[in-house]
């Protein structure tokens, strides 16, 4: 008995420091010490790379929004990597070619990231700034990021993700959006990101010299930035726009993409996760990656030694009954869309989709399964 009763309390803490304690622990520690960027205009030549698959719906609207950024034009790059695009996205983006758009075209499909690396061997700006086709930057945004780079202990810069909410079942991930950059203004703060945005970040091309086309830029590079010495920081008015899904099954195969991608980076790169050698850094990488990917295995070790102590117990009986009614609300969300308006369901839909995701995820990277090309998400 006492045994369970250890393993689930232990579980609960694990997942109550994953989702709260790491946020009020970065939230005091910021009280206390704090390190500030030396911002100032800076408009060095930028490469801004786009990566694009069947995209015709979309890629000319992400193209007018480039093109009125407010960013010196004779210092913006513009190239779409089009990662072997069956469609008119191509032709599309050629039709833009007098405006200075440059298309790298792949005749097969090779993924986002290996694109991503033949872009960066013909651009030639010293910053190179990435977002996606479904992405759509403030105008001002990359005038907003690139001036940190005026601070050369910065190496990498992550944009701040704002969503537009497509519906009623969209919530719950618009609340974890808000959340996760909460998170990341405060680990700016005290130092570094441990992973930027997907869908809009910068990094100086001098620290692009060793690419793995088979792994997430956005989770890797900022690995890398902090191994070679510099800072990862947020940049909260580089603001990039995109809409969140009103589909679980969608987003159910978002995340696990998501996360076997983290996954794959931390194995190539592991000996980041050693606190003996980098620090806070290590154990911010443990907090924010690794337990939230440890969440499903918590929340199941709770739910069962929950339930056979509550046969002895009335206070593990009463939480077994809260975890049950919470699961149940997310199956009832998912059954019933129109439900999904009401937070007390689309919070636990949303929330047993990210953990069932990982749970599909862990399976997947196990078995050596590996997402290599990809569909951009429809927003």
């Amino acid at each position: 008995m006492i045994a369970l009763q250890i393993i689930f309390w232990l579980s609960v803490f694990a997942i109550a420091w994953t989702y709260f304690g790491y946020f009020l622990f970065l939230k005091l520690a910021a009280l206390f010490y704090s390190k500030n960027v030396a911002q100032k205009e800076y408009y060095p030549r930028v490469s801004h790379i786009i990566t694009a698959y069947n995209e015709e719906k979309l890629i000319g609207n992400k193209i007018e929004n480039c093109l009125t950024a407010t960013y010196p034009r004779d210092k913006l790059q513009i190239i779409i990597a089009s990662d072997g695009s069956t469609d008119n996205t191509e032709s599309i983006i050629r039709s833009y070619g007098s405006q200075g758009v440059h298309l790298m075209a792949n005749a097969s499909r090779r993924g986002k990231h290996y694109c991503q690396g033949q872009a960066i061997a013909i651009a030639d700006g010293e910053i190179l700034v990435f977002s996606d086709a479904t992405t759509f930057l403030k105008e001002d945004a990359i005038s907003r990021i690139t001036r940190n780079f005026a601070d050369q202990n910065v190496g990498c810069v992550s944009g701040k993700d704002m969503t537009r909410d497509s519906g009623s079942g969209s919530a719950g991930e618009d609340a974890y959006v808000r959340y996760e950059m909460k998170l990341r203004t405060l680990e700016s703060l005290i130092g570094n990101l441990v992973g930027v945005s997907g869908c809009f970040f910068a990094i100086r091309k001098s620290l692009c010299g060793t690419w793995f086309p088979n792994l997430s830029s956005d989770f890797y590079l900022p690995i890398l930035t902090h191994m070679n010495g510099y800072r990862v920081v947020l940049e909260p008015a580089a603001i990039a726009y995109y809409d969140v899904l009103d589909e679980p099954e969608r987003e159910f195969h978002r995340k696990v993409r998501t996360v076997v991608n983290g996954m794959a980076v931390l194995k190539k790169l592991r000996p980041i996760l050693n606190p003996f050698k980098y620090g806070a850094f290590a154990l911010q990488m443990i907090s924010h990656k690794i337990m939230r990917w440890w969440v499903p295995v918590f929340l199941l070790l709770a739910l069962f030694s929950g339930a056979v102590l509550g046969r002895h117990l009335p206070l593990y009986w009463y939480l077994s009954l809260a975890q049950i009614a919470f699961y149940s609300a997310a199956l009832i969300a998912f059954m019933i869309k129109g439900l999904r308006q009401f937070t007390v369901f689309r919070i636990p839909l949303f929330f047993v989709v990210v953990n069932m995701s990982i749970l599909l995820a862990w399976h997947r990277f196990l078995t050596g399964s590996r997402f290599i090309t990809w569909e951009s998400t429809k927003r």
